[in-house]
């Protein structure tokens, strides 16, 4: 290997293919020392390129890094334009025949609930076994970098996400405000694995998207 910027693309494209590693693991796969692979991944953490997870394994705990949204945007682009390429497509698909029974309204939400299911499907493989924490702070860098303005909140019940810049209700307006909460619905319980509530955002003079997933608390959980 050349250089930093080659090391730091092996290291990427490893957490890219495999979900997550740590530092021996990396440095084991690429014949390097820890060290040198830890430096690298401060660089890259420093860009919020990667992140670290905690890991259990045979009751000890260590550090797993994994792409964060940002990365996987950077490599695979996914921005307002491409989403809306996805959805024009989506529609492309649909056979005459499903749509022949529905309302106006109807086949919007058909289209959006597929979109919705295909995103959802792409990362489908990279959460299996994230912890629900994890999944809220993953899926609000996606909806960050497919053009929103997203942040989430933990709550006493569990969490919140909101999106400030939610690019369907620029697609569809207030007339498609259904249609919207429905994407939104459809994607995040599937991402995140739980039931999902949208609820007015409060005390907000512009538009907001607020998204509730209420958690068991750990003795529940245990349980």
């Amino acid at each position: 290997m050349s250089g930093m910027k080659s090391t730091k693309d092996e290291i990427l494209v490893l957490l890219k293919r495999n979900g997550g590693h740590s530092v021996s693991e990396l440095a084991g796969t690429l014949g390097l020392s820890t060290v040198t692979v830890r430096q690298h991944l401060t660089h890259l953490e420093r860009d919020a390129l990667v992140a670290t997870a905690v890991s259990h394994t045979n009751g000890r705990q260590h550090y797993v890094y994994r792409l964060t949204a940002k990365a996987h945007a950077a490599a695979f682009p996914r921005r307002s334009d491409r989403l809306v390429e996805l959805l024009m497509r989506e529609i492309g698909l649909l056979d005459a025949s499903q749509l022949e029974q529905l309302t106006p309204s109807e086949r919007t939400s058909m289209i959006v609930r597929r979109l919705a299911h295909r995103l959802a499907d792409e990362y489908a493989s990279l959460l299996q076994g994230w912890p629900l924490r994890e999944r809220i702070v993953f899926v609000t860098e996606v909806m960050q970098a497919d053009g929103g303005f997203a942040e989430w909140e933990e709550t006493g019940q569990g969490y919140e996400i909101r999106d400030f810049n939610c690019l369907f209700h620029r697609l569809f307006g207030r007339d498609g405000e259904g249609e919207v909460c429905e994407w939104h619905s459809s994607f995040l319980s599937q991402m995140l694995g739980t039931a999902v509530r949208v609820s007015p955002c409060q005390d907000s003079e512009e538009h907001c998207c607020r998204f509730v997933i209420e958690a068991l608390s750990p003795v529940v959980a245990a349980r």
